[in-house]
């Protein structure tokens, strides 16, 4: 990198050369307004331009308490294995093999080795001012949603049908129920209502949409309500809709998709539906064993189990 030329640089070669010229730093530094030993150190840097009299970098090449080759190395072979699963996964692992330094200090670590490096530049996107209620206890709000099945992972006939991903995601526990359909309709939402409780191991009091078809219908052509909004009300569960089109509003189970999309779907090629049902159902009880950060690196069947119900009243 080319050094530019300050006028600090043009005084001290000022200063310099009038040592030189009368072989007296003395001089020079009653002169100019500074100290002898300063004049000496510059005269000692100088060897004839004006760029061996700027500033060099202070940063020292080494430290006590740096990463060592061991370490290093450790944090590239979790991260080549588990850095599809997230940071947290890998610092899980990296703890679970003595690693003892912060996630912090990780993650500078994966930065600077430039192992997280994107080719493609990720889109920005306006923030929200909407402000998301705290969960406090396992089943307090879930979040459901419907994810079409990437055509481009099935790599069998399937006679123009389309395959659904219907999620269920709890806000404090992060744990997840899913199921894989072949029809996205109110029968299947309705169905899938029926047996959540019993996978997530824990009674569900609200549940959180959006305006699909296969939740609600349409509030300005019909008041009518659906088979999904009687099957909750069966089960005595209460229903919440976001505001249309805010996908934000239901954000932890619209990023578990993406997620899905990254770990999963993008990784496979079906040539069998039985295959893609047998990969799906080993990855979906997969995910809840995943420690993640915003959980203190414990995952969400931890949080489930070691939570006390006798305090919800």
């Amino acid at each position: 990198m080319k050094t530019i030329i300050t006028e600090e640089m043009r005084f001290r070669q000022r200063v310099v050369k009038y040592a030189i010229k009368y072989n007296n730093n003395a001089k020079a530094a009653r002169r100019y307004h500074t100290s002898r030993q300063q004049v000496q150190r510059w005269r000692k840097k100088y060897d004839g331009t004006v760029h061996s009299l700027a500033n060099r970098s202070t940063r020292p090449h080494s430290h006590p308490n740096q990463h060592t080759k061991d370490e290093l190395k450790l944090i590239k072979h979790m991260y080549r294995y588990h850095g599809y699963e997230g940071l947290a996964q890998v610092y899980r692992k990296l703890r679970d093999n003595g690693y003892t330094r912060c996630y912090d200090a990780m993650c500078r670590q994966i930065r600077k080795m430039k192992l997280n490096k994107r080719t493609v530049k990720p889109k920005s996107y306006p923030k929200s001012s909407y402000k998301k209620v705290t969960s406090t206890y396992p089943g307090e709000r879930v979040q459901i949603d419907v994810k079409f099945v990437p055509v481009e992972c099935i790599g069998f006939s399937s006679n123009q049908s389309r395959y659904y991903q219907i999620t269920a995601i709890d806000e404090y526990s992060r744990k997840r129920y899913m199921e894989l359909v072949n029809e996205n309709s109110t029968f299947t939402t309705s169905n899938f209502l029926t047996r959540l409780e019993e996978n997530l191991g824990f009674k569900v009091d609200l549940v959180q949409t959006d305006n699909g078809f296969e939740f609600v219908n349409d509030s300005e052509r019909t008041s009518k309500k659906t088979r999904f909004q009687r099957v909750l009300k069966r089960l005595n569960i209460k229903h919440k809709r976001t505001r249309p089109y805010s996908p934000w509003q239901n954000g932890i189970v619209e990023r578990s998709h993406r997620i899905d999309n990254e770990r999963f779907y993008k990784k496979k090629r079906f040539i069998s539906y039985r295959e893609m049902e047998k990969s799906f159902y080993r990855y979906a009880n997969r995910y809840n064993n995943i420690p993640k950060k915003i959980l203190n690196f414990k995952t969400p069947n931890e949080i489930v189990s070691e939570f006390n119900f006798k305090d919800v009243s």
